[in-house]
């Protein structure tokens, strides 16, 4: 997929000005795409350094607030003024998170927060929490991922607003861990993430966003691999939002009526 040129955005605008006026707002579906984004890199960052009790070689340096292994916790990630990760996303700032047990362990609960903390100059800010809830009727450990006043703020100071209610399935890589299987032991994880969102895009229009195909999130991969979302605006009609076909890739499509539009997320 590529990104789209003026010459094609300009003709998406001018069809969409043809339409009624809560329609012609293109940019719910790109917005919403980098809020999901911006706002799971954050609990990825978490879980791969919570499995390797803060031991994952990173750019960042993790300190925790008690002995390994004693509870409460808290978990610092220090990116500092910016490092470069294998995943060449350049982060700076803080991620604190504070456990109640171990990732694993069920009703587990872990509160996120961020301190000026940006990944490639997209100020991420809000607070999150996750539960483990235990095995569900898979197999498969499940957490429920709540996100709320979570903003995304652009380097041109445009800000997403997004809040969610999410659950992640673990379901790949759970039986490895960073003591026995080292780096490989954590990023071979998959989870597959169902649930909603509502939120306020850059232009101060609110919406609703509802995963009718689960999203697949790997930790090897930097993006959203698969799955649907179905946006709402508060004044439009529906469109949806497609992160592909399971490829390791930036791309995500925009479907409108008739209309198709390509982009890349960050």
């Amino acid at each position: 997929m590529k990104k789209i040129s003026l010459l094609s955005l300009f003709a998406v605008l001018v069809l969409f000005q043809s339409c009624k006026k809560d329609n012609s707002d293109w940019t719910f579906e790109q917005d919403n795409a980098i809020a999901t984004e911006m706002l799971q890199d954050v609990y990825k960052q978490v879980d791969g350094m919570a499995q390797s009790d803060g031991k994952l070689k990173t750019c960042a340096v993790a300190t925790l607030s008690d002995t390994l292994g004693n509870f409460p916790n808290t978990l610092t990630i220090d990116f500092g003024t910016g490092c470069t990760g294998q995943d060449q996303r350049t982060r700076s700032g803080k991620i604190i998170a504070s456990f109640t047990g171990r990732w694993r362990t069920p009703n587990s609960e872990i509160t996120v927060t961020t301190d000026n903390y940006k990944v490639n100059g997209y100020a991420v800010n809000g607070t999150t929490t996750i539960r483990n809830n235990g095995f569900n009727n898979n197999g498969n450990l499940s957490y429920t991922v709540t996100t709320t006043n979570g903003t995304v703020t652009d380097t041109a100071g445009q800000s997403i607003q997004w809040n969610a209610s999410t659950t992640y399935e673990w379901v790949a890589g759970m039986s490895t861990d960073f003591v026995n299987n080292g780096i490989n032991g954590i990023y071979d994880d998959v989870y597959h993430i169902t649930g909603s969102a509502n939120g306020v895009n850059r232009n101060g229009n609110a919406y609703t966003a509802n995963i009718t195909y689960r999203l697949e999130k790997a930790l090897a991969c930097r993006w959203i691999k698969s799955g649907t979302i179905e946006i709402s605006p508060a004044n439009g009609d529906p469109r949806t939002l497609d992160f592909g076909n399971g490829d390791c890739d930036a791309s995500a499509t925009f479907r409108f009526r008739q209309w198709t539009l390509n982009f890349l997320m960050p």
